[in-house]
């Protein structure tokens, strides 16, 4: 799971700083950005993904012990 949580988190992170940078001539923010459109538009989503993932993780850390 923890692989899924650290996969999620870069995703949000390369999404951020490609929206942050999209039209200011980085290549790849473009490239990333006309991929994945909307989540360059709002990637506030993924950091939701990331809060929901956080929560089941922590949720079955919980039930385990």
């Amino acid at each position: 799971m923890l692989p899924f949580v650290f996969a999620i988190v870069a995703a949000a992170v390369a999404f951020l700083l490609a929206s942050a940078t999209r039209n200011q001539g980085w290549y790849l923010a473009d490239q990333v950005c006309s991929q994945g459109g909307a989540l360059c538009d709002n990637p506030k989503l993924i950091f939701f993904a990331v809060g929901a993932v956080a929560v089941i993780v922590t949720i079955r850390a919980v039930v385990k012990t």
